[in-house]
């Protein structure tokens, strides 16, 4: 296969409508006159772990947070699970970004809380009447999935880096989303502790069926969670491909992110 470009994807694209949870369509964003997204195209089908690769400042993290609902595209088309964005009223497009988990670089934690309470604080948010018991029982689910049920009395300030940004996943899942966004989910971490997060991933994948797009640097946490790799460049989704298309690429650019 060769890498292409993802417009043309868009275009020809002849899956059900069901099975594509994401559509950006010719999405545009600056800021000031700093032109970040120029015009880009991509879908994430349904199950599926899409890692977007791009030099630094080239507009990857604006891009999840277009989907989000943390930025809003100047122009273009965003479709999620469906439904086009700018077309929702309030109500609407809340129900949606409840649907979207967001995993934060810095994990986004409470430090004046316990494990327990930061698992708790989403929950008791979105679900007014939920019951203590039920409670009790998607907290420690939520902590088993990621390793961390002996921690739920301690702080996050006692926790490592790494064991942080598991809660931090582990906080973003117990809302059960149907579509994931990490944001440098291995950044700073040391090799192992990055291959626990990235297995951690695809753990998530297969128990939950999420959705999920990555952006990374990380070549290694590239390699083993991603079904598709699309490459941004100057705004735009440069190339598309599976891991072993691009690092096989004979554009001497995309083969540089795989060195």
């Amino acid at each position: 296969m060769t890498p292409s470009s993802t417009s043309a994807i868009i275009e020809t694209d002849l899956r059900p409508d069901n099975l594509i949870v994401i559509k950006m369509a010719h999405i545009k964003k600056s800021f000031g006159g700093n032109k970040v997204l120029e015009d880009i195209n991509l879908l994430l089908n349904k199950g599926e772990n899409l890692v977007i690769l791009g030099k630094s400042g080239t507009g990857k993290s604006v891009l999840i947070k277009c989907i989000a609902g943390l930025d809003v595209p100047d122009s273009g088309q965003l479709d999620i699970l469906g439904k086009d964005i700018s077309k929702l009223n309030e109500k609407e497009l809340t129900g949606i970004h409840k649907k979207i988990g967001f995993l934060f670089q810095s994990g986004a934690l409470y430090d004046s809380m316990t494990v327990r309470e930061n698992l708790e604080f989403p929950l008791k948010r979105q679900q007014d009447s939920i019951s203590k018991e039920k409670l009790e029982s998607m907290v420690k689910e939520a902590l088993l999935d990621v390793g961390l049920i002996e921690t739920i009395d301690l702080s996050p300030s006692e926790l490592s880096g790494g064991m942080r940004k598991r809660l931090g996943l582990a906080r973003t899942l117990i809302l059960r989303p149907e579509i994931m966004l990490y944001d440098e989910p291995t950044t700073g971490l040391d090799p192992i502790t990055s291959k626990e997060i990235s297995n951690l991933i695809l753990t998530v994948q297969k128990k939950y069926n999420t959705s999920s797009i990555i952006i990374t640097h990380d070549i290694n946490c590239t390699r083993l969670t991603a079904d598709r790799i699309i490459v941004i460049k100057d705004g735009i989704c440069a190339a598309e491909g599976t891991y072993s298309d691009l690092k096989n690429s004979e554009d001497e650019w995309i083969k540089s992110f795989f060195e």
